[in-house]
């Protein structure tokens, strides 16, 4: 029994992989434009020896993100789960990137500031939030959603608690570990989701308008 986990939100591929024991390893592979055509084949060459019946679940960075990459993921994710009949969580990109970070620190004892996120978006924007970090995840204290600079500079400096700053450039499937541990939290508590409520969360429209 293992758990896989899908990133697809930037130019590069993440996966990360769980036996829920001894097992965890993750991978990225910076395919950009070619993530359709070598998406598959990476998925069963990270896999091995494993096969799609051993999958106790999936979860897959629901974005923000690039719009073309966020979609394939969340398509295929969507695909795998529903013919393998297993649950799939959505995990927000931004989400992923603070549980790296408290990952990092130490698992057993997470940092005791917020987790400020922000990722740079189209037309000068910024995808922000704020989290919490402990044991058994996250806690959002600061809902995810576009905001000009000027707003996310004045959330910034209004908040009253003590917070870590993350900006995030590249190189976000190597966040694809966060996406795992979430999951896996959410998981352990019971959660079973079902793979049509995952959908992406693309932040803004492709097209300005």
């Amino acid at each position: 029994m293992i758990g896989l986990a899908i990133h697809t939100s930037s130019p590069e591929l993440g996966l990360a992989l769980t036996d829920f024991n001894a097992v965890e390893r993750h991978q990225t592979w910076p395919l950009g434009r070619d993530l359709t055509q070598y998406l598959h084949t990476s998925l069963a060459t990270f896999m091995h020896p494993y096969a799609w019946s051993d999958l106790a679940f999936l979860a897959v960075a629901k974005g923000p993100g690039g719009f073309t990459g966020t979609r394939i993921g969340v398509v295929v994710a969507r695909t795998l789960a529903q013919q393998l009949a297993i649950p799939l969580f959505g995990v927000s990109s931004l989400a992923a990137i603070a549980q790296t970070h408290s990952l990092s620190q130490n698992i057993s004892n997470p940092p005791t500031a917020d987790i400020a996120i922000a990722l740079r978006a189209q037309r000068e924007e910024i995808f922000g939030a704020i989290y919490h970090s402990h044991p058994n995840g996250l806690t959002n204290k600061l809902p995810e959603a576009v905001r000009s600079q000027a707003d996310w500079e004045a959330c910034l400096t209004s908040w009253s608690q003590p917070y870590h700053l993350i900006t995030a450039e590249g190189g976000l499937a190597a966040s694809v570990t966060g996406v795992l541990s979430l999951a896996q939290h959410q998981w352990t508590a019971g959660d079973r989701p079902h793979w049509q409520t995952v959908l992406p969360f693309y932040g803004q429209h492709p097209v300005h308008r």
